[in-house]
């Protein structure tokens, strides 16, 4: 990294990195993920057939594919997944990646030939091949001598007229195409040869030529292979669904999918215009170094075009829509590249969309296999468009910061920023479909703002680390902090893809959970029994269920803790050696006003209110304890919800306690974001530890006993072990305490501003803050200092590492090992199981895919079973002389059991579409599942009185088999259908 030496007020332009290779790979990762989902959906739709039956067997109409069908297909997915697996197979590997491998293999072929064909016989011939060609080479070698590694191949255009040039090629084989103009105007103008010979050699000492041409043959191999035929393919769908009457459903997905290629060829076009531009202007710098005359070539009158002006709004337009700056940008950036280090709102935009495209369609890779997907491998997913944002934007908005700190000016709040990149993931969201599923907009567009807070809450943190860096790091390079910073934007913008993809998007979408079910969910958590107060428990159940998607994402604790361990690092480090001193204003009232701006405070100003948080929430958690210790409970009744509210509201405690130490740090003017983060982390981290300890040593002092009456030391991890309430405890105090910093610096900063509305109507100025001078730190303060610094930050990483170690196996699982009958039930019952409406021709379609897929196999065997059952009870009556009943229990147990496992299908088979017949269905299941152990049990223990009470039952439960059969023979109502014919097929295995 270069670093700022003294003198004039300017920066160079190459500090930091230019960070346009993190827009190339954004670009080039955009196009490789379309490359594989394209094609993806297209081969599902040709597979779409046996997976419309398993739609249809779960009581789904396929063409009208709703939030309510989506809730009842995961209501069912014991029965869905492996139906799934069997009718319709998710593709091999080699058919995922065959996409990505062809387009990559061929793009890197027209890489290599791209040169050969720009350097084809007939366009341009070699410099050594033309007659005095050695005479036009020579000041060229010249001027390459010292400047590049290796003099470009030198090709010569003779028919074309302009003073141009052009670089192509390859960083390790370059190649110079000089215009007949420029060649015929080096003896009449030298100056504009040079220069624009020195401004090509530029790219070739900048090595930008490989990736731009990478680029180029990706997109064009991209659109060959890959976008054409899917516009062909799902435009003819959509033309072919029109003209035979699709349904309103049918349309919007196939319009979504023909929107997100236009939608990439837009972004593409402009992320890869912006960075071209962005090329030349460092082309041009560099050249200036070497002192290239550019300014005799800008100083050039215009062109007859250029003459032209248009609009402001079309001048903008195609400002944007240019790969070559305008004339008079370029002369500017060569006094100041201003344009270098600008937050343009639309580069934050495209980055923001193109990573939600680029989400998405990692996504779709892995949904023909989601019974495959663990929460980790999903992380994963996250993790690539995540980084993506963070390297694009993290080095943007640093070169801005650090600019405005070398000329001494206000650095950039990262406010716009922010909200231009939310806009940006709100319009890939949309295009995607990914919030909307069949609609056009999501049920819930409010939920969207959220997504421009927290891209807001990103940028501004990423500036404000960027002022921190500049203000107080000891060393003369940024390399390290920018590095920390780079990560720990990577980790939090992973855990909010994740949240949002499997949570954040699905309730935009409209999906939540039945209230009544989520109470039931929360009261059935920690085992045990106990009880609590019924509103307690209906305040409780859905912000829980919040707090509990958003923290067990694998790296929320992670992301949580370097939230604020980063700005208090850089805070620390400078607070314990001696600032840099970047500001190089010569003026001294200058230096003064921008010391006022940069120079950070103490660290005191965060940490006092850390300390008086963690008070808080130390008196908190007693306060909770003797609150409940009032409640008397037995010992007996210490678990279940009483030990549950125990942790949650002791979790309540650790939150006030945090929100009241960010509030506190938020009233600083200056740093605002960074010193309510690092109160509210270093509180939410004494807290915890204050709570933990009271928890652990519960019953020591009477007062405040709950758990137990006894003094002894139980750590609170075990005793509130059950349901990992402990871990839901710790993982949500590590997660609110970013939460409660941002809500607070963005209430702070809002009250300022009605604070600075009032003072300016009234003309009262508003005091400007001071710098305080750096107060001089003896051996033990600086010592002190330095533990803290490396003391505090390591504690809650290994906080975060505990914890994800501690779930990690659980969260390593597939879904399909996830999802058991507890759990279906469970979702069953917190989500519902909606029955869609349906016409009567759509309900015979269901109701037949429902009996052919496995339903005829079951009602076969359980009227084959029920029929020996009767036989058994009528040749005990008939018989002469008539069976003991020792004899009828022995023979009917292998009978019993055989029904048992009938009736074990229904709990993991698709429901009868049919309510009628799934509730005759379901009583069957029910009945069975009650009488058939107590007739196994009766007949081991010879108890006749069980052994007959079960033998009624399980006769009523087989009338219902009938029941349900004969319902389904009349929904069919045709007695030839095929269904009807062969073996009954036995519906899939579920993976339990």
């Amino acid at each position: 990294m270069t670093t700022v030496d003294s003198g004039p007020a300017r920066i160079d332009e190459r500090i930091l990195g230019a960070g346009t290779n993190a827009r190339f790979a954004l670009l080039l990762l955009l196009l490789v993920t379309a490359s594989g989902y394209m094609p993806m959906s297209v081969l599902s739709a040709l597979r779409l057939g046996g997976y419309a039956e398993c739609v249809l067997a779960a009581g789904v109409d396929h063409s009208a594919y709703t939030l309510a069908a989506a809730t009842r297909l995961t209501g069912q997915a014991l029965a869905f997944l492996p139906c799934a697996a069997r009718y319709a197979p998710p593709p091999p590997l080699w058919q995922i990646l065959a996409g990505p491998a062809v387009v990559v293999a061929t793009a890197a072929a027209a890489t290599i030939l791209l040169p050969l064909w720009k350097q084809r016989r007939g366009r341009c011939i070699r410099l050594d091949l033309v007659p005095g060609g050695s005479e036009i080479a020579a000041p060229i070698e010249e001027l390459a001598a010292g400047r590049v590694a290796r003099v470009p191949e030198l090709f010569f255009a003779p028919a074309a007229t302009t003073r141009s040039a052009a670089v192509f090629g390859t960083n390790r084989r370059p190649r110079l195409l000089l215009h007949g103009g420029l060649v015929a105007c080096r003896t009449a103008d030298p100056r504009t040869f040079d220069a624009v010979v020195l401004h090509e050699l530029g790219h070739v000492a900048n090595r930008d030529l490989t990736i731009t041409y990478a680029t180029v043959a990706l997109w064009r191999t991209f659109i060959v292979l890959i976008l054409t035929p899917y516009l062909l393919w799902w435009s003819g769908l959509w033309v072919l669904g029109i003209a035979t009457g699709i349904g309103s459903t049918v349309a919007v997905v196939i319009t979504h999918y023909l929107a997100v290629p236009v939608v990439i060829a837009i972004v593409m076009h402009l992320a890869r215009a912006d960075v071209l531009r962005s090329r030349e202007l460092y082309a041009d710098l560099t050249a200036g170094r070497w002192g290239a005359p550019l300014e005799h070539v800008w100083a050039a009158p215009p062109t007859t075009a250029e003459h032209r002006r248009p609009s402001r709004l079309a001048g903008v337009l195609l400002d944007q829509l240019r790969t070559h700056p305008r004339r008079e940008i370029r002369r500017a950036a060569l006094d100041d590249p201003a344009p270098l280090f600008a937050v343009s709102s639309l580069l934050m935009f495209l980055i923001g969309a193109g990573a939600t495209l680029m989400n998405f369609h990692l996504l779709g890779h892995v949904a023909p296999r989601v019974a495959d997907l663990s929460d980790w491998l999903g992380q994963g997913l996250a993790a690539v468009p995540a980084a993506v944002v963070a390297a694009a934007a993290t080095a943007v908005l640093w070169r801005a910061v650090v600019r405005a700190a070398v000329l001494g000016r206000p650095a950039p709040t990262g406010m716009r920023a922010g909200l231009w990149l939310g806009l940006g993931l709100i319009a890939g969201s949309l295009v995607n479909g990914q919030t909307t599923g069949g609609m056009w907009l999501p049920g819930r567009s409010w939920v969207l703002a959220l997504v421009v807070a927290v891209a807001v809450a990103v940028t501004c943190w990423t500036s404000q680390c960027a002022r921190l860096a500049a203000a107080s790091w000891p060393g003369r390079s940024l390399r390290w902090p920018l590095a920390l910073c780079l990560i720990s934007g990577w980790l939090i913008l992973s855990a909010w893809f994740s949240w949002w993809n499997y949570h954040g998007a699905v309730y935009a979408g409209g999906f939540w959970y039945d209230p009544a079910g989520l109470r039931w969910s929360i009261v059935n958590w920690f085992p045990g029994v106990g009880a609590a107060r019924p509103d307690t428990t209906a305040v409780m159940a859905p912000t829980i269920a919040v707090l509990r998607y958003a923290a067990y994402q694998p790296l929320t604790p992670a992301a949580a803790v370097a939230a604020w361990v980063t700005p208090f690092v850089l805070w620390a480090a400078g607070t314990a050696g001696r600032g840099p001193g970047r500001q190089r204003s010569r003026d001294a009232a200058a230096r003064e006003r921008a010391a006022a701006v940069w120079q950070a405070p103490t660290l005191r100003q965060a940490i006092m209110p850390a300390l008086m948080g963690a008070a808080i929430t130390t008196a908190g958690v007693a306060a909770v304890q003797a609150w409940m210790h009032t409640l008397h409970a037995e010992p007996g009744q210490r678990g279940g919800m009483y030990a549950f509210s125990y942790a949650i509201w002791s979790l309540w405690a650790i939150a006030a306690g945090t929100l009241v130490a960010a509030l506190i740090a938020a009233a600083s003017a200056r740093f605002r974001l960074p010193t309510a983060l690092i109160a509210a982390g270093v509180g939410a981290m004494l807290g915890l530890g204050a709570a933990t300890a009271l928890i652990s040593v519960d019953g020591c002092i009477q007062p405040l006993s709950v758990l137990g009456d006894g003094c002894a030391w139980r750590p609170a991890w075990r005793r509130l072990q059950g349901g990992g309430t402990f871990s839901l405890v710790a993982r949500g105090a590590l997660l609110m305490a970013p939460v409660s910093a941002v809500a607070a610096t963005a209430l702070a900063a809002l009250f300022r501003l009605a604070w600075s509305a009032i003072h300016a109507k009234d003309r009262i100025p508003v005091p400007r803050p001071v710098a305080a001078p750096t107060p001089t730190r003896t051996g033990r303060r600086y010592a002190a200092t330095v533990l803290s610094a490396a003391g505090l930050p390591c504690a809650a990483l290994a906080t975060a590492t505990v914890l994800m170690a501690a779930d990690a196996e659980a969260q390593f699982s597939t879904k399909a090992k996830l999802v058991t009958v507890s759990a279906q039930a469970a979702f069953q019952r917190t989500a519902g199981l909606p029955v869609l409406p349906a016409s009567q021709d759509m309900r015979r379609k269901q109701v037949h895919a429902w009996y052919r897929l496995g339903g005829r196999y079951l009602l076969d065997h359980a009227a084959r079973v029920g029929n020996s059952m009767t036989a058994l009870l009528d040749s005990a009556e008939r018989g002469n002389p008539p069976k003991g009943t020792a004899d009828l229990m022995a023979e009917m147990r292998p009978v019993c059991q055989a029904m048992m496992n009938v009736a074990a299908w229904e709990p993991v088979y698709f429901q009868v579409p049919d309510p009628a017949a799934q509730r005759s269905w379901h009583r069957f299941g029910v009945d069975v599942r009650s009488a058939g152990p107590e007739c196994v049990q009766a007949v081991d223990r010879g108890d006749v009185d069980a052994f007959r009470m079960s033998m009624i039952r399980l006769l009523g439960a087989s009338f219902q088999a009938t029941a349900t059969s004969t319902l389904v023979d009349l929904i069919i109502d045709d007695p030839s259908d095929p269904v009807y014919e062969g073996e009954p097929t036995a519906p899939p295995q579920p993976r339990l």
